[in-house]
């Protein structure tokens, strides 16, 4: 290296702005390189050492010089540069006078005496990386052989920007190019990248070296390698794709299912989006340690173990469910993200929103009788709604100057409000015309990138709809709409509703600003029918909803199916009509589950009162539908949260939920059903969980214990309880247990087959009330032997067991803070963000928002900061909440008794 200084150079790409052209103004303070070459392919040759932990490699930047340049620049970090040089198309070699690292981006300035000549080039490095165990860059991860031996692969996670840490590149989506990878391994260990080996060498001090087919021109974070020890199934799709599911030795057999969900879900993805695979294999691999869910990498998608395989003799509904969600959506990500890519983070929904409506899309097809849409309202709308009622959330189109910023929006405004807004969009458009916009989308910009107005144009072309009138109010401003009925009129044909529009804010508060939506009104009525579509963008609309000859027993409903991410807050008379409908089951599942998530969140802000969200709650009494129950559960969850610690309101509470609760848990009991399916396998377990929790459970309790000690006695067995209860059942045992209990669970984290079996134990270890075994499980949970990308899950089980365990939780997290930070310090934000979550999310007072406030007023967390500030909010959310039930007639025990 020939010299190494910290300096700030100007990497912001200033365009001159125009009126006409959207995308320049969006790139004005988009924070990139500033370079007069275009890169074409990326040469990588690489050897990991599994032993220490480093990798050698040399990087052939094949590029393009435009005009005369003294300077290039190119993204490193925890890279020790050996060697670089240019290398011109005539063989002319220049090496720099000077190397300027820039701290604050992680960018490498290359300087040189003399101009660069115009045309083709070489820019060549060699460099030394680390194999870190931050699950970030090229990475390791530990795992136990068959025959017990601890080992060690290594991975990649790119995304977003930290392809830097394997190589220097300019890591940036826009910036795509072809790449040619080499990696030269040890001969037993097995590599794989994104494209089909080419050639395997091998050499005489017992390595190999292997070589992969050049990719096709892609974004940096989607390049991928592995090296280590697996087994694989395989199999071909009907249009001639072959897939192969990577798995730790020995587990080839767990693969399986996720092996032909992949196998079903790509050719369904061929004809959906009507442009075919174009890659020659697909390959998807097991990770031991891995910070998020899954990673689409073109061609070699990596995953959780728990994400991606299931033990066939003892898989739960939950964990199959789970693993076609995750599968479909990466899969869906091979076209949305990969063959057509968003040109900047600040679209980074375009990415993850559609992948997760076609994830639920695809798992619909692929499993009809799951219920998945019905699913989708209890689960990612509601996570959408939940934080887009903050005002701390953010658009879906969020503006990113700074890459580092995207880490900030991994959130469920990308992935859940953007699926939601996609839904919406498929009911206006309708099957046929949206499936057609897409399928223009992608012809006209495979392999290219893109911004959100270019797929508008294509739905709007396809449809003849005006799409990006209607979509920009969703995508381009906070929050959401709240529609209140404002009056009813009722006649003999129907009646005519008087609605408006106005935002939606958890708080209660009145916002300063009035913004309005394009908003489709989805109406049905109790007469069955199709429901009607109507686009209204104005403040006050009238809707007319017929429905002859109507009765009192005849109920309206607006958002039919909540297909909209909005609220609908309902006059009395309608919600009372509606409450009808939950108790006579005419209204559909769907339905009576989003009315009552939008009217908890309602009355949350203060828009409805605590007896009206109470008596709706009761109509749900013998209401055992899985959707629903998730529904009541959660509404009950968010109610024990703010009522812990009120004494004998908590009690009278109690009783009333024991209502809700024990009917159900009798309904379904313990032992499956040959008439279950797979979603009275799902109502089982939420049951359960109600009924061990509210009432009498002295007899849950016992079959419980029952069921521990045959698991105790036997883990492996796939008899000893129904899967869908197992980890119901062990926090069920914890929860009443002491030191002798939590040692069986130690043994039987330790004994884990599974990441499911093992985060079953990890969950029920959090759940003791004695306090000394809670703060020995705080300090488990950060003493080594928990994966890292584990480690919150025993802290979250501890602070949502009770308001001691919250405040415990808070505690140790204050106290352990700077070890907690350092061992995840170069770590993805994702993780501190969910610590932070488990630490105070569930506080219900002013007094505990100030506290966690003043707390992180010292902390320097720049990439969580969104997160502190949305827990704090929801936090002061939650006091207005608890200050609303107890100046209402609920904060008497004596009328939860009436209910």
């Amino acid at each position: 290296i020939s010299s190494w200084s910290t300096t700030v150079s100007a990497i912001v790409l200033v365009v001159s702005f125009s009126a006409s052209c959207e995308k320049t103004r969006k790139m004005v303070e988009r924070v990139l390189l500033k370079n007069k070459l275009t890169i074409e392919r990326y040469d990588l040759d690489l050897e990991p050492d599994l032993d220490r932990f480093v990798f050698n490699g040399l990087v052939k930047i094949g590029v393009i010089v435009h005009e005369d340049c003294l300077s290039v620049q190119l993204h490193s970090k925890d890279l020790q540069w050996i060697n670089t040089e240019f290398v011109s198309e005539s063989g002319k070699k220049l090496k720099p006078i000077q190397l300027n690292f820039e701290l604050e981006h992680y960018t490498m300035e290359m300087i040189f005496a003399e101009a660069l000549p115009v045309g083709k080039g070489s820019l060549n490095i060699t460099f030394v990386g680390e194999h870190n165990n931050q699950m970030a860059g090229f990475y390791r991860s530990g795992y136990t052989a068959i025959n017990g031996e601890k080992r060690t692969m290594v991975s990649t996670q790119f995304e977003s920007i930290d392809a830097r840490r394997a190589f220097p590149c300019v890591d940036e989506p826009a910036v795509k190019a072809v790449f040619g990878v080499t990696m030269t391994v040890a001969s037993h260990l097995t590599a794989l990248s994104n494209m089909p080996e080419t050639e395997v060498c091998h050499l005489s001090d017992g390595r190999k070296r292997v070589s992969f087919r050049d990719s096709p021109i892609m974004s940096t974070y989607l390049l991928a390698f592995c090296v280590g020890e697996f087994d694989f199934v395989q199999a071909t799709t009907d249009h001639g794709v072959q897939i192969r599911v990577y798995t730790p030795p020995g587990k080839a057999s767990h693969g399986r299912f996720s092996l032909e969900c992949a196998r079903r879900s790509l050719d369904l993805y061929d004809s959906f989006f009507g442009v075919p695979y174009p890659l020659p294999k697909l390959d998807m691999i097991a990770i031991p340690e891995f910070a998020m869910g899954a990673m689409e990498n073109w061609g070699l998608v990596t995953y959780r173990e728990i994400a991606l395989l299931i033990d066939p003799a003892k898989a739960s509904p939950q964990q199959m469910q789970r693993v076609c969600i995750v599968v479909t959506h990466e899969l869906a990500h091979q076209w949305f993200g990969n063959l057509v890519t968003m040109a900047w983070w600040d679209d980074l929904w375009l990415n993850e929103g559609f992948a997760s409506f076609m994830e639920n899309y695809a798992a619909d097809v692929l499993f009809p009788t799951w219920g998945i849409w019905d699913q989708f309202v209890t689960d990612t709308l509601r996570a959408a709604l939940d934080l887009d009622a903050l005002e701390s959330s953010h658009p879906i189109q969020v503006p990113i100057g700074h890459a580092e910023e995207v880490e900030e929006v991994f959130d469920s405004i990308s992935y859940c409000k953007g699926a939601c807004v996609v839904r919406m969009l498929h009911e206006v458009l309708g099957a046929t015309d949206f499936r057609k916009g897409l399928q223009l989308y992608m012809r006209r910009h495979s392999y290219k990138n893109t911004e959100t107005i270019d797929l508008w144009q294509a739905l709007e072309e396809a449809s003849g709809k005006p799409v990006k009138q209607l979509m920009r109010t969703w995508t381009e401003q906070t929050g959401f709409p709240v529609v209140t009925v404002v009056s009813e009129t009722w006649g003999p044909k129907g009646v005519l509703l008087s609605l408006r529009q106005s935002l939606f804010l958890a708080s209660g508060k009145v916002p300063d600003h009035k913004p309005l939506w394009t908003v489709p009104i989805v109406a049905t009525a109790s007469a069955g029918g199709p429901a009607s579509v109507s686009l209204h963008s104005r403040e006050d609309l009238l809707v007319f909803v017929p429905l002859p000859n109507a009765t009192a027993a005849d109920w309206v409903k607006l958002n039919a199916g909540h297909v909209v991410p909005a609220r609908i807050a309902y006059t009395p008379g309608l919600l009372a009509r509606l409450a009808n409908g939950v108790r006579t089951r005419t209204l559909p599942a769907q339905d009576r589950a989003g009315l009552l998530l939008d009217t908890l969140a309602l009355c949350k802000a203060q828009r409805l009162g605590v007896p009206e969200l109470l008596q709706l709650l009761a109509a749900y009494r013998g209401d055992f539908d899985s959707t629903v129950l998730d529904a009541v559960a959660s509404a009950l969850g968010e109610l024990d949260t703010l009522l812990r610690g009120q004494g004998a309101l908590y009690a009278a509470f109690e009783v009333f939920a024991a209502t809700l609760a024990q009917p159900a848990a009798a309904h379904y009991g313990w032992e499956a059903q040959d008439a279950d399916g797979h979603l009275g396998r799902l109502a089982r377990a939420t049951a359960i969980s109600m009924g061990a929790v509210y009432g009498d459970n002295a007899e849950l309790l016992a079959a419980a214990r029952l069921r521990f000690a045959r698991v105790v006695a036997d883990p492996a067995s796939p008899t000893a309880v129904a899967s869908e209860l197992r980890g119901t059942m062990l926090q069920i045992v914890a929860r009443r247990g002491g030191a002798a209990e939590r040692e069986q669970l130690l043994g039987l984290y330790r004994s884990g087959q599974s990441d499911a079996e093992r985060r079953q134990a990890m969950l029920a270890l959090g759940r003791f009330a004695d306090p000394a075994l809670r703060a020995a499980t705080l300090e488990w949970a950060i003493g080594g032997e928990v994966k890292l990308q584990d480690f919150f899950f025993p802290m979250m089980a501890v602070s949502g067991a009770s308001a001691a365990g919250q405040d415990a939780c808070w505690d140790f997290f204050v106290a352990n803070f700077d070890k907690i930070r350092a061992l995840i310090a170069k770590a993805s934000p994702s993780l501190m963000d969910a610590v932070i979550g488990a630490a105070c999310g569930s506080f219900v007072t002013d007094e505990r928002a100030d506290t966690v406030h003043a707390f992180f007023a010292t902390k320097d967390l720049p990439l969580n900061q969104r997160t502190i500030e949305q827990t704090l909010e929801t936090i002061r959310a939650n006091a207005v909440f608890l200050r609303h039930i107890l100046a209402s007639d609920a904060a008497a025990p004596a009328f939860w008794a009436s209910l």
